[in-house]
């Protein structure tokens, strides 16, 4: 039996800000990260709202796509670097359920790139009759991070 080796990678919370939290600088691109997201859930619309209203500016998106189970949240959006292609890397993605559409998110990461405009995200979402919502705050996520 072969001797465990003392050395040990790990991974620091601060990957965050260089994967997805930095990732982009401009809304134009944050949310076409969101409708790639949209596409990837099978949506056929996706509505952007923007709200100036000083003290309340916010932006709201929503779609049609095929919504999430509060196990697909955990599994698979909370799931940073979520990999829909497998262990062969190789291999073709598989195409989503409705429209037979290629996904377009590769690495799991596009939603962190709405903390780059954004200090608070909320989701909800609706699967089988299951609803979800949940919200998740910068701040928080650095004080994990430090």
């Amino acid at each position: 039996m072969a001797n465990e080796s003392p050395y040990r990678m790990t991974l620091s919370l601060n990957v965050l800000n260089h994967l997805g939290l930095n990732l982009y600088s401009n809304v134009p691109s944050v949310l076409s990260e969101v409708v790639a997201n949209a596409w990837d859930a099978d949506a056929e619309n996706v509505w952007i709202t923007i709200d100036f209203a000083k003290g309340n500016e916010k932006i709201v998106i929503q779609d049609d796509g095929h919504g999430m189970t509060p196990e697909d949240v955990n599994s698979k959006y909370l799931l940073v670097g979520y990999q829909r292609r497998g262990p062969e890397l190789k291999r073709e993605p598989e195409r989503t359920e409705r429209f037979k559409r290629l996904p377009m998110g590769r690495k799991g990461i596009g939603k962190l790139s709405l903390f780059s405009i954004a200090k608070t995200i909320e989701v909800r979402t609706v699967k089988d009759g299951q609803r979800s919502a949940f919200r998740m705050n910068l701040d928080d996520i650095k004080a994990k991070i430090r």
